[in-house]
C-alpha cells in the first residue's frame, strides 16, 4: 500500500481531471486574496499552512506504521480534515484557507501524476514518498482509466 511499487499514477484523463478542477478553484479564491488585506490573506494562507502541517502529521504516521487502511475510511481519514476547517470556517478565511490548499493539492497532483487522494500530494513532496488513500472522486476514475488502458 506504502511501499513505491505499488503506487498508482494518474493516466491521463486523471491528471487533466485534476487539472481542471485545481484551475477552478484557484480562479475561485485569487479573487479573494485580491480583495483583502495582507493582514487578511496571511490569516488565509495560515489556514492553509496548518492544513499543510496535520497533512504532513497524517502522511508521516501512516508511512512509519503502515495500515491497512480500508477504501472508505481512508477517504474519510484523508477529506476529514479538509471538511471540517471548510465547514467550520464556512464563508471566512478558513473556508478560503482550506480551498486554497485543495487548490495547491490539486494542480500538484496533476503534474506529478499522483494517483488516488490528492491532499496528500503535498506532503510527498517532502518526504518523497505517496501514500496512496483512497478519493471519493478521482479513485474511480483512475481505476476506470486503468482498466481500459
Amino acid at each position: 500500500m506504502n511501499s513505491k511499487d505499488t503506487i498508482s499514477k494518474a493516466l491521463p484523463i486523471g491528471r487533466i481531471l485534476r487539472l481542471a478542477l485545481g484551475v477552478f478553484f484557484v480562479s475561485e479564491v485569487l479573487p479573494v486574496y485580491m480583495d483583502v488585506t495582507m493582514n487578511g490573506a496571511l490569516i488565509r494562507l495560515s489556514w492553509a499552512l496548518g492544513l499543510m502541517v496535520i497533512y504532513l502529521l497524517l502522511h508521516l504516521l501512516i508511512l512509519k506504521f503502515k495500515p491497512k487502511i480500508n477504501s472508505v475510511i481512508g477517504a474519510i481519514l484523508a477529506f476529514g480534515p479538509l471538511l471540517a476547517v471548510f465547514f467550520i470556517g464556512y464563508g471566512g478565511p478558513a473556508a478560503t484557507g482550506a480551498l486554497t490548499y485543495l487548490a495547491a493539492s490539486l494542480l500538484i497532483a496533476a503534474i506529478r501524476g499522483d494517483g488516488g487522494c490528492e491532499v496528500m500530494s503535498i506532503p510527498a513532496l517532502f518526504t518523497g514518498r505517496h501514500t496512496h488513500l483512497c478519493c471519493l472522486l478521482f479513485s474511480p476514475i483512475d481505476w476506470c482509466e486503468g482498466k481500459f488502458k
